[in-house]
């Protein structure tokens, strides 16, 4: 492919996450959204009224009859994620999936030596693979700003779970498929394995669930990264401001990742924001990664995530979650 190819992408999911990828595709010069499905009748039905020139289909066999499809965007919960992308591979398509890769590690290994097996081009959907926040983060540790890591903090806080623009998400609530820490923590799983090394779980974390089957609503433990302890903090309950903030401490200073996608210099006399302010909006870390995907159908070249990354990051979550 060229520079100046369109990537005609088909789409299985249609929730939040699923209805703002399309959205953002539609808008970028790169990708051209041709098709896409969800289980969901309903749910269809408002897509076809929403996503004019988009084929909503009435089944996942359809999506998959389709022809000049060049990827397949995933944002199923992850426990379906298999199964598409393994059709998805039928086809010769590309797989641009969302994190988590899956719950069962086994089936992910064997999907993970399944896709590594072909030349079908892969991605996941970790937001720090495009975030400006966490490439200034590396450059400038590389660089030696804070000088040596010596550890990080994760905290975790939000009044409920799943968060308001989540609520008609049932399964994030369910300890099978969902929870806080894969959402959310399998993002900075894979933040901590590219600024600092793989994380590992080496003794039980405190966690504790509101019911059987229902997901966590607090998690205290630490993942080792080399010689590097990243304690993790996380609640949900209360009204109050959600905090999603990781800190870098290093022997010059720290680092501070706030909402994602502020980066912070943090010194005992006062802090330094790293970014322009336009460089940290969410919008730029969305648009910045379908830049890099579309780079990456062109050349071949690895730029995002790929579902070895995903693996790493799903056997540490869910080692936590059943250590």
């Amino acid at each position: 492919m060229t520079p100046d190819t369109t990537y005609n992408v088909a789409v299985v999911g249609l929730g939040i996450v699923g209805s703002r990828t399309i959205e953002l595709m539609r808008r970028h010069p790169r990708f051209s959204v041709e098709c896409a499905f969800d289980l969901s009748e309903e749910v269809r039905s408002i897509a076809a009224q929403t996503f004019a020139g988009v084929d909503v289909l009435p089944t996942l066999e359809e999506v998959f009859c389709r022809d000049g499809i060049h990827i397949v965007y995933i944002a199923t919960p992850p426990a379906a994620h298999a199964d598409i992308a393994r059709m998805a591979i039928g086809r010769n398509w590309g797989v641009f999936c969302e994190k988590p890769l899956g719950v069962d590690n086994d089936d992910s290994e064997n999907l993970t030596a399944e896709i590594n097996a072909t030349n079908v081009a892969q991605a996941i959907n970790f937001v720090f693979s495009g975030a400006p926040s966490a490439h200034e983060a590396k450059k400038q540790i590389d660089a030696g700003l804070i000088g040596d890591i010596l550890g990080a903090e994760l905290i975790l806080k939000f009044s409920a779970w799943p968060r308001g623009w989540q609520a008609g998400a049932a399964w994030l609530n369910e300890q099978s498929q969902g929870g806080m820490i894969r959402e959310v923590g399998s993002h900075f799983a894979y933040l901590t394995k590219l600024l600092i090394g793989q994380p590992e779980v080496t003794q039980r974390p405190i966690i504790e669930y509101p019911a059987s089957g229902q997901a966590e609503t607090s998690v205290m433990g630490v993942w080792n990264a080399g010689e590097c302890r990243v304690s993790v903090n996380a609640r949900v309950g209360g009204v109050r401001r959600d905090i999603v903030r990781y800190r870098l401490l290093g022997t010059k200073a720290s680092m501070v990742l706030e909402d994602w996608y502020n980066l912070i210099l943090e010194k005992p006399d006062g802090e330094i924001q790293l970014l322009d302010p336009k460089e940290a909006q969410r919008q730029v870390a969305y648009e910045r990664q379908l830049d890099l995907l579309a780079a990456q159908l062109d050349d071949g070249e690895k730029r995002l995530a790929d579902f070895n990354d995903a693996l790493d990051v799903q056997r540490l979550i869910e080692r936590t979650l059943k250590y």
